[in-house]
């Protein structure tokens, strides 16, 4: 996505130390989390791994257990409604506005917001094609997280927090979303983060990724780095591979196909290409990986079982 987000010296959230139960079932646990001032940062778990509390507890709707949560430098308390003039937050199938026409909720968020405009609202509902005199509950659950999104936009947040934000939407709308999203974070300086199971748009948008499971952050970087950071190897070698090799902390996953040998490693590449030639191999060669491999790795890593995983559930 560029280096937009790289080398700010700023938090636009952070989180110390973050804990939050329901139930006595633990949602976070000692969460750290920092989000650069202007980036966009991408938000990444399966279903129930945290992402929904966590961006809750970033715009003050839950209070920590433990810890500690600022946003723009405040300290975020009992009273955030300076922060909720600054911060939106987007969730798809989530109900709101029950009763009112689109052209009301509109004049609402009017006076709601001091950085309010109009013009942009409308342009955004011409668009998105959302009706003003609809209900919006005869909307659609695409267009009703479309008309949040307009609603948000129009404020001229400076945090914006989007929970699954494409979710229903059909494939020219979605395009629509996101380059509005881009667009806002280059003009605005807006940092978004985004929470999404659909890792195109993470690719295709974020500056940097964090990686949530049961609760807890497993891997958090920018995004060149972590694709650095993840390799695959096609090597021929004799088999079995080396006992040296075989018990190699770097190496994450070994695949036999037939004579070729698939080896996912960790940290720098050339390194362990060298140690496989160095073991006889007569064939050593970097295969790409897409952004879903790599986070499967990273998920399998942490225990996830690839009979139980299934990315598109997340």
């Amino acid at each position: 996505m560029g280096d937009r987000g790289k080398g700010c010296m700023t938090q636009a959230i952070s989180m110390r130390g973050v804990t939050k139960s329901f139930r006595g079932q633990q949602a976070l646990v000692g969460i750290d989390w920092s989000v650069p001032t202007g980036c966009i940062y991408g938000l990444i778990g399966a279903n129930g791994s945290g992402k929904t509390t966590l961006l809750r507890l970033a715009l003050g709707l839950l209070w920590p257990d433990q810890g500690e949560i600022s946003v723009l430098g405040q300290t975020l308390g009992n009273e955030n409604a300076e922060v909720r003039q600054i911060v939106q937050y987007v969730a798809s199938g989530r109900p709101f506005a029950v009763g009112f026409r689109v052209k009301e909720w509109i004049r609402y968020a009017s006076l709601l917001y001091a950085e309010w405009d109009g013009s942009l609202c409308n342009k955004l509902l011409v668009a998105l094609e959302i009706n003003p005199q609809q209900h919006i509950s005869d909307l659609s659950s695409g267009l009703q997280t479309s008309l949040q999104l307009a609603v948000a936009i129009a404020a001229h947040p400076r945090v914006l927090l989007l929970d699954e934000p494409t979710n229903g939407l059909d494939v020219v709308v979605k395009r629509q979303v996101l380059q509005f999203i881009i667009d806002m974070a280059a003009k605005w300086d807006t940092t978004i983060v985004m929470a999404t199971h659909t890792i195109e748009d993470i690719e295709r948008m974020a500056d940097t990724v964090g990686i949530l499971y049961r609760g807890r952050f497993i891997f958090q970087s920018e995004l060149d780095a972590i694709k650095a950071h993840i390799h695959r190897l096609r090597v021929v070698i004799p088999q079995p591979l080396p006992q040296f090799l075989q018990h190699d902390p770097r190496i994450l996953q070994v695949h036999h196909q037939g004579h070729i040998t698939q080896v996912t490693v960790e940290g720098r590449l050339e390194p362990m290409a060298a140690a496989f030639r160095d073991a006889g191999a007569v064939l050593v060669e970097p295969v790409d990986m897409d952004l879903t491999e790599i986070f499967r790795v990273f998920l399998e890593k942490e225990g996830y079982s690839r009979e139980a995983l299934r990315w598109d559930a997340l």
